[in-house]
């Protein structure tokens, strides 16, 4: 059971060391802009997008906790950690499709391309093809709703609270079944 909170732990240090990281992405991409390789409108929404990464890799990250426990399927802190830095690179791929193609195109072929790689990432760990469902899901589901974000401009603030809210209660919903028992975490069906 302790592994559970010093996996808890690392996972939100390494996803704020990388947010951190991240953030620095906003200079390099302003610098972009200002040699003419990257359009203004597509550094605003980049810009924009820099504020979801910490939450990104930690609902991801956690989903992969929730993986473990449910198929009974053991990943390790550098499996984590590679899986947080492939979300965290999405951003700089994202600056660098961006400066080559319409930004709504970069954003989904990157998107595709973190939510493959995850994907058969997590199907090599776990070979359990629920899981890698579930995953890319989760993954496809959390892509489109920061793009939707992005382009809501003032109703993002509402509609990312609710969808939070919405995160919150399902995620309480899925743990009502889990169990401590010999001080293992296991979950009732």
């Amino acid at each position: 059971m302790q592994w559970l909170g010093v996996q808890s732990l690392i996972i939100v240090c390494v996803a704020f060391i990388l947010a951190v990281i991240v953030s620095c992405l906003d200079g390099f991409a302003h610098g972009r802009v200002e040699s003419g390789l990257l359009a203004a409108n597509s550094y605003n929404i980049i810009s924009d997008s820099l504020i979801y990464c910490f939450g990104i890799i930690v609902i991801t990250s956690l989903s992969i906790v929730l993986v473990e426990i449910v198929f009974r399927k053991a990943v390790n802190n550098l499996q984590y950690i590679l899986i947080e830095m492939a979300l965290a690179l999405f951003y700089l791929l994202l600056v660098a499709m961006a400066e080559k193609m319409p930004f709504i195109a970069s954003y989904i072929v990157v998107s595709a391309m973190t939510i493959t790689l995850i994907a058969l990432f997590v199907k090599g760990i776990t070979r359990t093809p629920k899981a890698v469902a579930l995953i890319t899901a989760i993954l496809a589901v959390e892509y489109t709703l920061m793009y939707i974000l992005l382009i809501l401009g003032s109703m993002a603030l509402l509609v990312g609270s609710l969808s939070l809210f919405a995160l919150i209660a399902l995620a309480m919903y899925f743990t009502l079944k889990l169990r401590v028992e010999n001080d293992e975490l296991t979950l009732k069906k």
